[in-house]
């Protein structure tokens, strides 16, 4: 017998995925930009001019240019534009991507982590929605994790499980690495055991419920869509430790959204 209320519809996925997006979509608080003396970076304008914005985005207007060989400091940065500071104390908003038309102290053009690297969220949350094929069965499953390093994260996971002849609860903790976080497509792979509560229909003739304990192996892949909200697909390979002669495998392909927040 499945738990009340876990029988979801196609659109369930979709209204968890709504509701990360719309966590996502607050405002990101900026990150400074400071050099070794904790002082703001100057850089040098490199090309013929830089449109600089009332605000970080297109739709704010352009209301000052930088001419070639003009310094500005570098305040902040959010959401893939810089916050800058003219010598005349004028301050507006840059493209991110504008960097590279300009040169730093050293005359070389500054290097800059990208947007999507995920050192910019070391210490924050990562919660998760994703839907998917457990052996055959309907799978729908929600994440949280604590990401305590560039390169790893700890998870727990819940998934609900909704077959033909049986239905399924699990939950398990996992270790991720991500070997390279500052791309923006990002493998990862990942470790993890937990326990799995299986409900076999009554119209089988074994109609006791078992719990078995799981280990797991993970791979898939981050695609960043802003730097807080992204797409996680990935495959888990399920061992599950039966009391029973023999041992089951299952193969679980699942996908779903993600939030850092």
């Amino acid at each position: 017998m499945s738990a009340p209320g876990l029988k979801h519809t196609w659109l369930t996925p979709w209204l968890w995925a709504l509701s990360l997006w719309a966590v996502a979509a607050l405002p990101a608080q900026a990150e400074s930009w400071r050099g070794n003396n904790d002082e703001p970076l100057l850089v040098s304008v490199n090309t013929a001019y830089i449109d600089v914005h009332s605000g970080p985005g297109r739709g704010y207007p352009v209301f000052y240019v930088l001419e070639k060989a003009e310094t500005v400091r570098l305040l902040k940065s959010r959401a893939g534009w810089i916050k800058v500071e003219t010598r005349r104390g004028v301050t507006g908003w840059i493209p991110r991507k504008a960097m590279r038309d300009t040169l730093g102290l050293d005359g070389q053009v500054p290097q800059f982590h990208d947007d999507y690297r995920s050192d910019a969220v070391v210490g924050r949350l990562e919660m998760g929605v994703a839907m998917g094929d457990f052996g055959g069965a309907d799978s729908l499953g929600l994440s949280l994790g604590y990401r305590f390093t560039r390169h790893l994260t700890a998870e727990i996971d819940y998934a609900h499980n909704n077959g033909q002849f049986s239905n399924s609860e699990q939950v398990s903790g996992s270790i991720l690495h991500q070997p390279f976080p500052e791309w923006r497509v990002s493998p990862f792979v990942g470790i993890g055991a937990g326990q799995i509560k299986i409900h076999p229909h009554a119209t089988l003739v074994a109609t006791e419920d078992r719990e078995d304990n799981v280990w797991m192996a993970r791979a898939g892949v981050y695609v960043y869509l802003s730097r807080r909200f992204f797409l996680r697909a990935e495959y888990v390979n399920h061992y599950l430790l039966t009391t029973r002669d023999n041992n089951d495998e299952v193969h679980q392909w699942r996908m779903g959204f993600n939030v850092f927040f």
